[in-house]
């Protein structure tokens, strides 16, 4: 049997007692449970009930909103307020989003910025030194757009506390630490000066450190050319705004000279003005002693890197630019420094002279040279001509300026240089114009410095070279470039004012302006007809500057002025700038007769007709001031000496009755009664001119005249009737050779129509009648015209011979036109009061 469960063994375990546990240190061991996982416990039991029960509390009104009600806010519906304090945010991205909700409020709510213009300002003026470069160009499109223009409003003590402050930050800009906030406080300044340029005198001499500081750094000068541009580009402003101030303090300075010492000491206490706004120049011009070496490196770099370059590069190209016109500009402070006159209350002269400028321009000269040589050598490579163009022109415009303020022993290279490109450019180049311009500028005494002598200036070998040019350029420039062919003939008109003995020979081309002579005698008319009315004017000033080219010039000007595309105006300024000469003892009187008889002898009038515009009272305004012209030449019968063998010839030629007709005013107007004209051509040359006006007015002698054409008729024969009043013997020897023309010898007459004369003798009767009866309508030749009572006598015999004659050839209207015509001669002869009453009585028609 087994072990009985219990027993002695179940007793003696049981009546030992269990040993008691060691009491645990800290505290009583709380009891633990065990959970099933997921189960939720219970709350204990001296948990407290935290639940709240309410209900939904409906507000009607936000007051948030409520404050908002009729304020100006942004698209994000914040306040100017809100946005000023987001400006100054940690976060870049927050301060953006501020300055283009400012922006934004500004635009579209102007007010706001007129009622916290200077909170406004004071608030942004702290972003000019942020690390975001977007902030930074935000506040700049702000300050540039919205808030200087508003500024310039205001009034000048209101400003100039804003921009103290706003000239404060710039300032420290300028010497931040980090590069770009340097570069972009230059930026800021040059929009300061730009809008409020009295401003800068106060802050000059601290801007000008930053200036000589920030383009020291060799990290700007190497490396990031556009950075350097945008640093020149503020100098250049700030250093023409000086320029322009110290341009005007003579007239100032002056003005304060003839002040009291009350006005004076008014002017010095009063901040508006100008003279409290002056620059201190002694201080000043230490600082621009020491920009124009660094500008020199600057120029040295940048043509550098041009040379290395296949290609012109724009940004070397700027920076070499702004470069050369901070030096020219701060070369002009100098230059207007040193020439100053001092005031009996000013402070000493500067240490600045002549010696130190020449010494500092030498340095200048020679950069120049060797960029602009640098220039020229790419300019055969390069296919961006335009370009090159545009960036070479304000370097020419800098060399005489240079040339006149160097010693003398450094201008030759530069000289020769400029002369030899000048000579190359062609007249469609952009650069013809700067290249005119610094010609006229080292030709004419007006520009040169008066501290600088005239014949030590280097300048004066090269004048010779420089004129001899501009004939070709003008000649060039009038198809190829119009606008240089001005500039061309204002600079010559300028050059013979200014030097009336110059040697003219180099400007022998300027004669083909006018037109060529051949060996022939023909003219090949030149382009100056076709010329615009103001290039036409200044040719014609420039023949009176000219004169020894002048012989060679009348031809070809006389073609020119009988041109029927000349306007009148300029035909008669030719003639009367060709008398100003001739009065001034520059022109031969010969040469002026013979220009003045070509356009009276050769002007062709015409009428007028649907293709042309009458020209006739152009001619008889140039008759008048032919005539007037040739009055004031002294002694009319020693001057038609002068001209008699020109003279007849040109009658020889058998004009047109418009140019005979100021022929025989010519010979009217210096003597009428010259006895030159008692030779037998001159005689049927009077005779054939008074048929042919005569044929003009009428082919009958009835009295029907149109009064147009009688008055035609009057200004034909007016200078032959003064001829037959001062000289009898040419009035009966006329007299005798009309008589020949009515027996039908139409051959002695020398017609200037040539046509053939009419073969009626009726016709012929007519035409000798109405010349015969306005000669004796005119008293003044009653005297003269007795003389020749005899040939008149004969004429009526004549008449009354055919009437009484019983031909077949004269038919019955003949006979009327011929006893109208013997009725109404013998009626005019009565009148001669020469005839005893039976002379004539006897002459009667008997049949």
């Amino acid at each position: 049997m087994g072990r009985p469960k219990g027993g002695s063994a179940a007793s003696s375990s049981s009546s030992k007692k269990p040993k008691p546990k060691p009491k645990q240190r800290g505290g009583v061991d709380f009891k633990k449970y065990k959970h099933k996982v997921g189960r939720k416990l219970p709350p204990p039991k001296n948990a407290t009930n935290t639940e709240i029960k309410s209900k939904t509390i409906v507000l009607p009104e936000q007051s948030m909103a409520s404050e908002r009600a009729g304020m100006a806010v942004n698209k994000r519906g914040l306040t100017l307020r809100e946005l000023l304090q987001q400006t100054a945010h940690y976060n870049a991205n927050v301060r953006r989003a501020a300055l283009n909700g400012i922006k934004d409020i500004v635009v579209k709510h102007p007010t706001e910025l007129k009622l916290h213009k200077v909170a406004i300002i004071e608030k942004l003026q702290e972003r000019i030194c942020d690390t975001d470069k977007v902030v930074r160009e935000s506040l700049y499109n702000i300050l540039q757009s919205l808030i200087f223009p508003s500024l310039k409003e205001d009034n000048a003590i209101s400003t100039r506390s804003t921009l103290f402050l706003l000239m404060a930050n710039i300032l420290n800009g300028m010497t931040h630490l980090s590069i770009d906030i340097q570069l972009m406080a230059f930026r800021f300044l040059e929009l300061v000066v730009l809008n409020f340029p009295s401003s800068f005198s106060s802050y000059a001499e601290q801007a000008f450190n930053n200036f000589v500081a920030v383009l020291s750094n060799d990290r700007i000068n190497l490396h990031d050319r556009n950075k350097l541009n945008s640093v020149l580009s503020g100098l250049g402003h700030c250093l023409s705004l000086v320029a322009k101030t110290i341009e005007n303090d003579d007239i100032s300075n002056r003005q304060v000279h003839d002040l009291s010492a009350r006005e004076l000491w008014k002017c010095t206490t009063d901040e508006d003005n100008s003279l409290g706004r002056a620059f201190a120049m002694p201080n000043l011009l230490l600082k621009l002693q020491s920009l124009v070496q660094i500008l020199i490196n600057s120029v040295e770099v940048s043509a550098s890197e041009l040379c290395a370059k296949s290609a012109i590069d724009a940004s070397s190209c700027e920076a070499l630019l702004s470069a050369l016109h901070c030096l020219d500009t701060i070369c002009r402070i100098f230059v207007h420094e040193v020439k100053k006159p001092q005031l009996k209350f000013s402070i000493s002269k500067t240490q600045f002279g002549p010696d130190w400028l020449r010494n500092s321009l030498l340095v200048h000269l020679k950069n120049l040279w060797g960029v602009k040589c640098l220039f020229h050598e790419k300019a055969k490579t390069l296919r961006n001509k335009d370009l090159m163009e545009m960036y070479l022109s304000p370097i020419i415009t800098c060399i005489p300026d240079l040339i006149f303020n160097a010693p003398d022993d450094s201008k030759g290279h530069l000289l020769e240089a400029f002369t030899d490109t000048f000579r190359g450019c062609k007249v469609d180049c952009k650069l013809i114009l700067p290249y005119l311009d610094a010609v006229g500028e080292m030709l004419l005494p007006e520009k040169t410095g008066t501290w600088f002598a005239e014949d030590g200036s280097g300048v004066l070998g090269y004048h010779d070279a420089w004129i001899h040019e501009l004939p070709r350029i003008l000649l060039q420039s009038i198809d190829k470039a119009p606008s240089v062919t001005k500039v061309v003939l204002k600079l010559l008109l300028r050059i013979g004012q200014y030097f009336p003995t110059m040697d003219c020979e180099n400007l022998r081309p300027f004669i083909k302006l006018f037109g060529v002579e051949s060996s022939s005698g023909a003219v090949e008319l030149g382009p100056f007809v076709n010329l615009a009315r103001d290039c036409q004017e200044l040719a014609t000033s420039c023949l009176y500057y000219f004169p020894s080219l002048l012989p060679d010039i009348i031809r070809p000007l006389a073609s020119c002025c009988l041109s029927d595309a000349l306007e009148p105006l300029i035909l008669f300024k030719v003639v009367e700038v060709l008398q100003s000469t001739y009065k001034a003892g520059s022109l031969q009187i010969t040469e002026q007769l013979n220009f003045l008889l070509l356009l009276m002898a050769r002007f062709r009038v015409h009428p007028g007709n649907p293709s042309k515009v009458s020209n006739w009272d152009t001619f008889k305004s140039l008759n008048r001031l032919i005539l007037t012209s040739l009055s004031e030449m002294g002694d009319g019968s020693l001057v038609l000496e002068l001209m008699w063998n020109n003279l007849s010839n040109a009658i020889a030629q058998k004009p047109s009755m418009h140019n005979m007709n100021g022929l025989f005013r010519i010979i009217v107007t210096l003597d009428a009664g010259t006895n030159k004209l008692m030779n037998e051509d001159a005689i049927k040359l009077i005779a054939g001119y008074l048929v042919d006006a005569s044929l003009d007015l009428s082919k009958t002698i009835e009295v029907g005249f149109q009064h147009d054409k009688t008055r035609l008729f009057q200004y034909f024969i007016k200078p032959c009737t003064i001829m037959f009043d001062k000289n009898d013997k040419v009035l009966c020897s006329t007299l005798e050779m009309l008589k020949s023309f009515i027996t039908g010898d139409d051959h002695l007459l020398s017609s200037l129509s040539n046509l053939n004369y009419p073969g009626e003798l009726s016709c012929r009767v007519c035409v000798v009648t109405t010349i015969l009866i306005f000669l004796c309508n005119d008293q003044k030749l009653h005297r003269n015209l007795s003389f020749g009572k005899l040939v008149i006598k004969g004429i009526l015999d004549y008449i009354r011979h055919q009437l009484d004659s019983s031909g077949p050839n004269v038919t019955y209207e003949e006979k009327q036109k011929l006893r109208s015509a013997f009725e109404q001669l013998k009626t005019k002869a009565l009148q001669l009061n020469c005839w005893d009453r039976s002379e004539l009585e006897g002459l009667s028609i008997t049949r």
